[in-house]
């Protein structure tokens, strides 16, 4: 097994000793800091794409269109070594590149849908402007219209070169290098108040996964056509690694163990015998390469090295559920879209999980955890247009639910449910648009999109 460490610098680890073993109940803490004020936040992913040949842009113009922006805003950048890899400013907000250039920008949690739309749309625009002066557009679309894997150097970050060597070979990481290099999401996260309301939420946002992923479907056509998926990145992310993309299902939820008091131990419990891909000290990466794993350093550490809370943070992070507990839920099962779209979904989420949970899933009863990857395959290929069982089809569950959601919103953030609200009554997705409209070219896409 390679590592970054010489041998030299791995017999010094081995030399350390630590006071107390990481154990289960240090980590369940860390989830047990949660907020008690129910905020939404929002990471939007879009495509970096040069501008006259629509493959993915290089580093070199990204990074200078993050140099002006933060000369421009007066916020920090972020480098790993000599490489620049985002910024961000002193209330929680930041952008950041993702391994193929996927250009992300974060934004800090917040009560209401009008400070997210303030906020992101003063920074989108001013980061269009500039990425326009280097011949960059930024794309609301979830896989690369054209460039192929081999053809986008990784970005320069250490997390991501180890990543690339990694998790291709491990247990259905085939399409692991398309996922770091081609795709873009968009993800919402979401408080929870105890165990309970964790508990609940989990469940739920697990059963409807699948549909709120075909409700987003934005990606039918890449490498210069239509493919036989309208939701590719969704289809790309099912082979990212099974031992980590798929690991809270049927299993976990049906279990008698399964409660909500045991909520936090039993998903880690689940994250601790993933393989892991890597630990930092002193700012240097020690490689695992899948070869153990978290529950295994845990008991028996490495390289003289043992497990830290800050250990568990890295390796829970390369763990990629398409609902991810931290100390609050992430939902990153959302194909990248407009920002219109991007508000459509904080919207969407604040009103759902405003609702009666259990009087929800009631009504929902006809769906089951255990059909949730089914699901999910359906969705990828058919966006919402396939049969859940003989009364109800894809779009009736996904209708449902944005009735449930738009009941409970204040009357002044309904409108931000339009963009999904169209689809819906329209009965097509992103996806079934661009089909419809017979896009055959790159340029003919983005012009559509970009309308």
């Amino acid at each position: 097994m390679q590592n970054l460490l010489n041998e030299t610098e791995i017999k010094t680890f081995k030399k350390t000793t630590v006071k107390h073993h990481l154990d289960i109940n240090d980590i369940e803490k860390f989830y047990l800091s949660n907020s008690s004020d129910f905020k939404i936040g929002l990471e939007y992913e879009r495509l970096s794409l040069d501008k006259e040949s629509l493959k993915n842009a290089d580093y070199e113009r990204v990074s200078k269109i993050i140099e002006d922006f933060c000369s421009i805003t007066n916020w920090n950048i972020t480098y790993d070594e000599n490489t620049i890899i985002g910024a961000y400013d002193s209330t929680g907000n930041s952008v950041s590149l993702e391994p193929g250039m996927q250009f992300e920008l974060s934004l800090a949690p917040e009560k209401n849908i009008d400070e997210i739309n303030f906020k992101a749309t003063k920074l989108i625009s001013l980061l269009d402007k500039i990425a326009s002066s280097y011949n960059v557009i930024f794309l609301g679309y979830a896989i690369s219209p054209l460039s192929c894997v081999d053809e986008i150097k990784i970005l320069n970050k250490r997390r991501y070169q180890v990543m690339n060597k990694t998790l291709p070979y491990l247990e259905r990481g085939e399409l692991c290098r398309d996922m770091m290099r081609r795709t873009a999401g968009i993800q919402v996260n979401v408080d929870y108040k105890d165990k309970t309301d964790c508990f609940n939420k989990l469940q739920f946002l697990n059963l409807i996964a699948p549909f709120m992923s075909g409700a987003c479907s934005n990606s039918p056509f890449e490498k210069g056509k239509i493919s036989n998926f309208k939701s590719l990145r969704s289809n790309i992310w099912r082979y990212s690694g099974s031992q980590r993309c798929n690991l809270f299902y049927d299993e976990i939820f049906n279990s008698k163990l399964f409660k909500h008091q045991n909520i936090f131990k039993n998903y880690i419990d689940k994250v601790l015998d993933v393989p892991m891909i890597f630990i930092e000290r002193d700012d240097k990466y020690i490689e695992f390469r899948g070869h153990i794993t978290f529950r295994e350093f845990m008991k028996s550490g490495y390289c003289g090295c043992f497990a830290t809370l800050n250990d568990y943070m890295i390796h829970q992070s390369l763990c990629f559920p398409d609902i991810r507990l931290k100390n609050y839920i992430e939902v990153r099962c959302h194909d990248s879209n407009n920002f219109d779209f991007a508000l459509a979904l904080c919207a969407f989420y604040k009103g759902l999980l405003k609702c009666d949970i259990k009087e929800m899933l009631e009504q929902l009863k006809f769906l089951k955890i255990k059909d949730v990857p089914l699901m999910f395959e359906k969705a990828s290929k058919n966006a919402l247009d396939f049969d859940v069982t003989k009364n109800y089809c894809a779009w009736d569950v996904v209708e449902y639910l944005l009735n449930c959601a738009k009941n409970s919103l204040e009357n002044s953030e309904k409108h931000y449910l339009g963009e999904l609200e169209q689809k819906i009554k329209l009965r097509k997705t992103s996806s079934d648009l661009i089909i419809e409209n017979k896009i055959q070219s790159a340029h003919e896409l983005i012009d559509y999109l970009t309308l």
